[in-house]
């Protein structure tokens, strides 16, 4: 087993680590699907708003690729459909009633497991470099990540992920060997082997910052992206939730997620579900929550699609001038280079030329300096570390969709 140990990125947070022990927690009361997790898909709802649903059942399909179905995480009642700028999906929430549940078919049909995956809610669990998009329906890698990695003692760490569910992970990823004529890389931490070995699955092991977790890093150390080529990444528990669905016929929204942070009372694992509720995780009281970690977290209501972790902050405080604060935050600082902006990023790339680049919209300059590698949590540590202030996470996302709308 080949090993990375990863220099560059942040250093794992230094706060109270939950214990490594899963506890079973009720349903949430709302569940939620975001636009922000499948960025430009436009919705063909099936559904409407008071309509009765049942877990797994299609909500809505993308207009562009109708073959392509997203589903409930929970069987409940639709009580929000809006949608974000140029019809595309803003939120989709469902109200949680367990008593809509209903015994669903065992059988699986007689069909490839691209097309299974795709009809069944599984599709959208893949994040494609370059681009970081859903990939096409006839889309083919040359690659596919699966990221199970801990590199933060906050985090779920995989191996307790995996107690019990061995089978069906390894039945996920020979489902996904038969996505791809090419190699299926098993990332983990150093350690026993996690899936099967021998054929086309390939185990690597990573070690040091934060950035030993992120697919980016991953990607690029064993299969970096060329030009016109693509890799999938995918996390381990999509993996088991594929496995789920191919061993029994039912689709699988339970996810094991980490509640940690400096106002977390109690840090620990819970069982929870897709897109849950945050506020129903937070213990009550006044914070902060970012769905993910505190360095690629974002403020949130909803449980992101690709998250699990929930970190609770102390709330901002409340600026005693509005006004001059919003002026404060137009004012253009200088980028500043050091030592430690070269090392934010984990990828085979100049930082700081990099940042440059995104920070004028220099799309040609940044796909030289290798940004289709890249999305947006690659460049949250830059983000950090730079003194002039700049999201180079927004930036790169809008030089990934002028890089895609002219390789259309």
């Amino acid at each position: 087993m080949r090993h990375f140990h990863i220099r560059q990125g942040d250093p794992a947070p230094q706060t109270p680590a939950p214990a490594q022990q899963v506890e079973n927690i009720g349903l949430p009361r709302e569940v939620a699907l975001l636009g922000r997790d499948i960025p430009g898909v436009r919705p063909h709802f099936v559904v409407t708003e008071g309509e009765s649903v049942t877990c797994g059942q299609t909500l809505f399909t993308d207009r562009k690729h109708p073959r392509i179905a997203f589903v409930s995480p929970a069987s409940g009642i639709v009580s929000k459909l809006t949608y974000g700028s140029r019809r595309t999906l803003d939120l989709c929430v469902v109200t949680v009633a367990p008593e809509n549940e209903k015994p669903s078919p065992h059988k699986m049909p007689d069909a490839a497991p691209r097309e299974i995956l795709q009809a069944r809610g599984m599709w959208p669990a893949f994040v494609t470099r370059p681009f970081g998009r859903m990939p096409a329906p006839d889309a083919v890698s040359d690659a596919i990540v699966v990221n199970a990695v801990h590199t933060s003692p906050q985090a779920p760490d995989p191996a307790v992920v995996l107690e019990g569910q061995r089978d069906a992970f390894h039945l996920g990823l020979s489902v996904l060997s038969k996505l791809t004529p090419a190699d299926v890389f098993l990332c983990q931490s150093p350690g026993k082997p996690l899936g099967p070995e021998g054929g086309r699955i390939i185990h690597a092991s990573f070690s040091g910052t934060m950035a030993a977790g992120l697919p980016g890093t991953q990607i690029d150390r064993l299969c970096p992206v060329d030009f016109g080529g693509a890799v999938w990444s995918i996390g381990c528990q999509d993996v088991i939730a594929i496995g789920h669905l191919f061993g029994t016929g039912t689709y699988m929204a339970r996810r094991v997620v980490s509640i940690t942070g400096p106002q977390a009372t109690t840090p620990k694992l819970v069982r929870s579900v897709l897109g849950a509720r945050l506020a129903e995780l937070s213990e009550g009281g006044a914070v902060r929550i970012l769905s993910g970690n505190p360095i690629t977290g974002r403020d949130a209501q909803f449980l992101g699609r690709f998250d699990d972790q929930v970190t609770l902050l102390e709330p901002r405080p409340q600026a005693a001038d509005p006004a001059r604060q919003a002026r404060r935050a137009t004012i253009f600082r200088p980028l500043i280079p050091s030592a430690s902006m070269e090392k934010a990023v984990a990828t085979d790339t100049y930082a700081i030329p990099l940042a440059r680049a995104l920070s004028v919209g220099d799309s040609d300059a940044a796909q030289r300096l290798g940004c289709l590698g890249l999305i947006e949590e690659d460049v949250a540590a830059l983000t950090r570390r730079c003194t002039s202030g700049t999201d180079y996470a927004a930036m790169l996302r809008r030089v990934l969709d002028e890089l895609e709308l002219d390789a259309a």
